[in-house]
């Protein structure tokens, strides 16, 4: 009997009875039908949910907020709360639908029934949120946010499970989170863009547009989730060992020493890119004065970080995800070393060369970083004989989430507590410390921790190929 714990079951060099498993970064795929390679349009299908998903996440945060303020009245105090509420409620309902995900599955249900319901869910959130009624109250956009983001979750983490289970293949699973990560970027531009047509007078976010987009953002959904239940296959299911208990549940997390190295590194990289959007509108904005430049830098990160996206897929298909993942938070770090000797005398294409640096890295985090939780899955599964997927990527989204939040939070609270008013047109030298700190010094420290535990991630290309040979071998279902 082959040994499952961490230490011994994915030995440095390879078993005789794992003949035909090299460690050739190009010699990735196992064998038998269960690794029959996924065509793009099968990998595209998958990915087709997630342009309606982020068409309206990304606003949910960055525009709505600001809209229930300026046209419906709200409280600046009130909507913080609002949000603040929501990040505690995806505390409690990230793991736990990660874990109901994963019994359903365990129960031969498949994953496309969460996204489905998830997806028709959000939109009806939407449009209460979009077109809601006169004298709207602060409970009325908590209540339909909170159901916003509790459909979003019923249908992000198993939509994420839901891709690492397509292939067991090391390099064709990067390539599935790639395209799931074009689909991200396709929705979140399209909603962005909305503002510069020809058919509004203003490019401002008005109750107007939000209407509009209700219906774009619909039939983007309704068109990814027929596509994906059409399409899409279901995915590998393993077998997994009968019963379960809390205890159990609590040592497939406690015990899988990948995820929590993984998860280490999400926490203080999450915390990283917190700090930076949650200074950086303000510091383009109101420090070097680009207010004209604000909206057309963050459409041009977004374009060329979606077309730079396929270069990380050939950098693992090179070297390693990890590799991939640790080259992305090196940008992130060179940019913000780089900001730092850019004021407002410089010309405003320096500044949009380093925003858009920085975006290019965010791709190594969807594309490397998510890919390889998928490994780390796979090991959980063959070391526990459980399939607890949706719960990682569940627990992963919460710390991830969580950094997201903390981090901006930390950093808006180091530029007031230095006093910046960014309704000043001059800023003093404290001041300018306090948003230099927030905004790209307690970052840079933060992410070069994280590399610690990027560098220390374990499952190789070389010790995957092996997770992969004794799921197939010994677990494998479909």
């Amino acid at each position: 009997m082959e040994s499952t714990t961490y230490d011994t079951s994915i030995p440095v060099d390879l078993q005789p009875n794992e003949v035909g498993v090299t460690n050739s970064p190009d010699t990735s795929k196992g064998s038998g039908d269960l690794d029959e390679s996924l065509s793009i349009s099968k990998m595209l299908a998958f990915a087709a949910p997630a342009a309606g998903s982020y068409f309206f996440y990304g606003p949910m945060w960055s525009i709505l907020p600001a809209v229930y303020v300026k046209y419906f009245g709200l409280e600046l105090s009130a909507v913080a709360t609002v949000v603040l509420l929501i990040r505690l409620f995806d505390g409690i309902t990230d793991p736990t639908i990660g874990y109901l995900a994963d019994r359903h599955r365990e129960a031969n249900g498949s994953r496309k029934l969460w996204v489905i319901c998830g997806g028709i869910g959000a939109i009806v959130a939407c449009y209460f949120l979009f077109y809601p009624p006169q004298n709207v109250t602060t409970a009325y956009y908590l209540g339909w946010s909170v159901v916003y983001f509790f459909m979003l979750t019923v249908s992000e983490v198993p939509h994420m499970t839901w891709g690492s289970e397509l292939t067991l293949d090391y390099n064709e699973r990067a390539s599935v989170f790639g395209a799931r990560y074009i689909f991200t970027y396709i929705g979140s531009l399209i909603f962005f863009a909305m503002p510069l047509l020809p058919l509004y007078t203003t490019n401002d976010y008005t109750p107007e547009v939000l209407q509009d987009a209700l219906k774009v953002g619909m039939a983007l959904t309704l068109i990814g989730v027929v596509w994906a239940i059409l399409h899409a296959p279901a995915g590998h299911m393993t077998r997994s060992t009968k019963g379960d208990s809390f205890k159990f549940f609590l040592k497939s997390l406690r015990e899988n020493k990948p995820f929590l190295i993984y998860c280490a590194a999400t926490a203080f990289v999450s915390l990283a890119y917190g700090m930076w959007f949650g200074l950086i509108y303000f510091y383009l904005d109101s420090y070097l004065n680009l207010s004209d430049k604000v909206a057309a830098i963050f459409m041009a990160s977004y374009l060329l970080s979606m077309a730079f996206s396929p270069l990380w897929l050939v950098l693992i298909r090179k070297t390693s995800k990890a590799n991939a993942w640790l080259i992305g938070v090196l940008f992130f770090c060179a940019q913000l070393l780089c900001m730092y000797f850019v004021d407002p005398s410089a010309t405003w294409w320096l500044p949009a060369l380093f925003v858009v640096t920085a975006y290019i890295s965010f791709a190594s985090n969807d594309i490397a970083a998510l890919s390889t939780l998928g490994d780390v899955v796979d090991y959980g599964k063959l070391k526990f004989r459980k399939d607890r997927g949706a719960t990682y990527y569940a627990v992963n989204s919460l710390v991830f989430k969580v950094g997201l939040g903390v981090g901006g939070g930390i950093s808006l609270s180091i530029a007031g507590l230095s006093g910046f008013d960014p309704n000043r047109a001059t800023h003093g030298a404290f001041e300018v410390l306090g948003l230099q700190v927030g905004f790209l010094g307690l970052p840079l420290l933060f992410a070069l921790v994280g590399l610690i535990f990027v560098i220390r991630t374990p499952i190789t290309r070389h010790r995957h190929q092996i997770i992969q040979r004794r799921i197939e071998s010994r677990m494998l279902l479909s």
